[in-house]
């Protein structure tokens, strides 16, 4: 039997409201810490919880940052902070040890990046037409061992009223990306990523904002670009929750305003 994606796609959101429910419930019936100080009864105390969102440098909501590469377009990313301290602690805590119950408040960090990236973007798009967010996919292998996908669960919460496609899906494995600098990460990635087979030819004239986590390299960014565009879409943009310190060789992301090749 075949289902029209509609129904699909309601039916993946009722799966992510699912597991938030459950992980929320857990957090009612069973004791829980701050994932930042330890306090009792928060998942993230709201000490900790306005520490995870401080505005950028120059007092805006959001850093504004661009990943350039020889012989590709710039591709411009809105990271709400810099990564490190509660942000990593519950983002390391999210993903890794089942903490579903930080979702919102992680959720809260990433939403002003995704607001930004929108009034930014709106503007340019051909007339008629919208903007749409995805995600970075995780690998099965990843789904499994959590049983939910952290960046998914953060985009529905802060979507700002636009819509989410889960478009793309891991095509293969690639090695652990720890310690590899922006070249080694852009072949480690290369033609990782596709479209799921059940969107081929139907991403024809879209237009997405991507979604993910942290943003370090860059390289996820530009490989998730590569696979929408090879199915016709048009990416505009990435919204991140974070981003990392950038260093001399091993990363192709920069502030917006920084000369290329220049550093802080």
């Amino acid at each position: 039997m075949t289902f029209p994606t509609s129904f699909l796609s309601l039916a993946a959101a009722a799966r992510l409201a699912l597991v938030a429910a459950l992980g929320g419930a857990l957090a009612v019936l069973l004791p829980t810490e701050c994932v930042g100080c330890g306090a009792r009864d928060h998942p993230v105390c709201p000490v900790c919880c306005e520490a995870m969102g401080p505005p950028a440098a120059d007092g805006s909501r959001t850093e504004a940052l661009v990943i350039e590469v020889p012989g590709e377009r710039p591709l411009r990313v809105w990271a709400s902070v810099p990564y490190g301290g509660i942000v990593s602690t519950a983002l390391s805590a999210f993903k890794e040890s089942g903490r579903t119950d930080v979702t919102r408040s992680l959720a809260r960090v990433l939403e002003p990046a995704v607001l930004d990236a929108r009034s930014a973007l709106l503007g340019s798009l051909p007339p008629g037409t919208g903007l749409e967010l995805t995600v970075a996919p995780s690998s099965r292998v990843a789904f499994r061992r959590r049983g939910y996908h952290p960046v998914v669960l953060l985009a529905t919460r802060a979507r700002s009223g636009l819509r989410l496609s889960q478009t793309l899906r891991v095509a293969r494995p690639t090695a652990d990306q720890a310690g590899l600098g922006v070249d080694a990460r852009r072949v480690n990635l290369s033609g990782s990523l596709t479209v799921r087979s059940k969107l081929t030819g139907a991403l024809d004239g879209r237009n997405f904002l991507l979604i993910d986590d942290v943003v370090t390299t860059g390289s996820t960014l530009l490989e998730c670009r590569r696979a929408l565009e090879s199915a016709g879409a048009t990416v505009w943009g990435a919204a991140t929750l974070a981003h990392t310190p950038k260093h001399h060789g091993a990363s192709a992301v920069r502030p917006a305003g920084e000369r290329a090749g220049q550093l802080r």
